[in-house]
């Protein structure tokens, strides 16, 4: 699954809103804007760091079946060149 739908499905399972997953995550030392969250969860921007997605994962897990390993993997499929995905498979 792409890292926008994943991360987007994990909101939308948590009954939260783009503002009240900034604020959690504010709280936990994470700062980001509303619009920033917006854009990496529809796909118009490329997947955030590992520190956001870290606290993203910590923020939405207990209310969604969301997970680090999850976030990072997907975003990693994406970054990383298909050829070099290629060769780690075959590994």
């Amino acid at each position: 699954m792409k890292y926008a739908n994943l991360l987007s499905n994990a909101v939308a399972e948590s009954g939260w809103t783009y503002s009240q997953v900034i604020q959690k995550c504010k709280g936990k030392g994470v700062n980001f804007s509303k619009s920033y969250l917006s854009k990496i969860a529809t796909g118009v921007l490329p997947p955030p760091s590992d520190e956001i997605n870290k606290v993203l994962a910590d923020v939405l897990s207990p209310v969604s079946s969301i997970s680090y390993t999850d976030l990072a993997l997907a975003k990693y499929k994406e970054i990383i060149p298909s050829d070099v995905l290629v060769v780690l498979a075959a590994q």
